[in-house]
């Protein structure tokens, strides 16, 4: 069996198993076991910018953003101390934190409800064992979330988390776009099993579309080895160093590529696993790569074509 397919509590015995015998890269999920989709022959997926906008006329001198916000409240939460200190989930997870790498060049997104930083979600993570933690997460699709294996699935804790609350464009109390609560989580043998960093990657699932087809979601794509070395790549996320509930951006180039990572020197923080790190070309933004370690080169799980195929297969789950 392929290890991007579903597991249950009866399966996990497999972890000792060679990458031969089981494919690391088989779908797994937080409800039942048994495949989350099959193979795809495309190896794109485009990004969309939300039904929203899509159907607003092209007309010089107006406003878009105008017409997009009218008669939309937007949601101002208190922020407790307890949301102010959720710590990252990586650091409860003992994983190598992310970092900021010489001096400190990010950049704050406010307001983050334009296209594409609405795309960018601030988790907050209801763990199996109770405790709270907070990552990052994009849209891959209507219904889809993408972000970091460590995030949904966590081996400290004990387990799949019980909920996680996803917050588009959250910009310090204000919750543009409101948020919705899952208990749905998908991800894959190599991270669920057995916890290798190389298949760190998954997706929430959400109860329904309304949200994503609101504010849009990301392409992705799975680019050559030669196309991803020294490509200029851009990052934005929710790094746990910064005041809660805002987003930070950064850009830099991919410095080193292996089989199943990407490495480079674009400063990030705990809190920003599961961030998107996406190539932006003639006005398409494709994700290469999902974040979740650092070190100074810090590193994603590379979008190969597996990959790909249980991205795609979680996407359509949301048409």
């Amino acid at each position: 069996m392929s290890q991007h397919g579903t597991v249950s509590s009866d399966e996990q015995g497999e972890m000792e198993q060679t990458e031969e015998m089981v494919n690391l890269h088989q779908g797994v999920s937080s409800e039942s076991p048994g495949l989350t989709g099959e193979t795809q022959m495309s190896l794109i997926a485009e990004d969309s910018a939300g039904a929203a906008e899509a159907d607003l006329e092209d007309v010089d001198g107006f406003d878009p953003t105008m017409a997009l916000n009218e008669g939309q409240v937007a949601e101002e939460v208190k922020l407790t101390s307890a949301m102010k200190d959720l710590v990252a989930a990586a650091s409860e997870e003992f994983l190598e934190p992310e970092s900021v790498c010489g001096s400190d060049n990010r950049f704050r997104i406010s307001p983050a409800s334009s296209f594409p930083w609405r795309l960018n979600c601030q988790l907050i993570i209801t763990r199996a064992d109770g405790r709270q933690t907070r990552c990052t997460g994009w849209f891959s699709g209507p219904r889809t979330v993408m972000t970091a294996g460590h995030c949904l699935y966590s081996h400290a804790a004990g387990g799949w988390a019980r909920q996680i609350e996803v917050i588009p464009g959250m910009d310090s109390s204000s919750r543009p776009y409101g948020s919705q609560i899952s208990t749905s989580f998908r991800s894959v043998r190599g991270w669920v099993n057995s916890r290798n960093a190389e298949y760190d990657y998954g997706a929430i699932i959400l109860p329904n579309n309304t949200l994503g087809n609101r504010v849009g979601w990301f392409g992705f794509a799975v680019l050559s080895t030669g196309e991803l070395q020294n490509l200029l790549v851009n990052n934005s996320g929710y790094p746990a160093d910064k005041p809660f509930g805002t987003q930070w951006y950064n850009a830099g180039r991919i410095t080193r590529v292996t089989d199943r990572q990407l490495f480079y020197m674009i400063d990030t923080f705990g809190g920003q696993s599961g961030s998107v790190v996406y190539r932006y070309r003639n006005g398409a933004r494709h994700a290469v790569g999902i974040h979740g370690y650092g070190g100074c080169p810090n590193r994603a799980a590379r979008i190969t074509g597996p990959v790909f195929d249980n991205m795609l297969a979680w996407r359509n789950l949301g048409f």
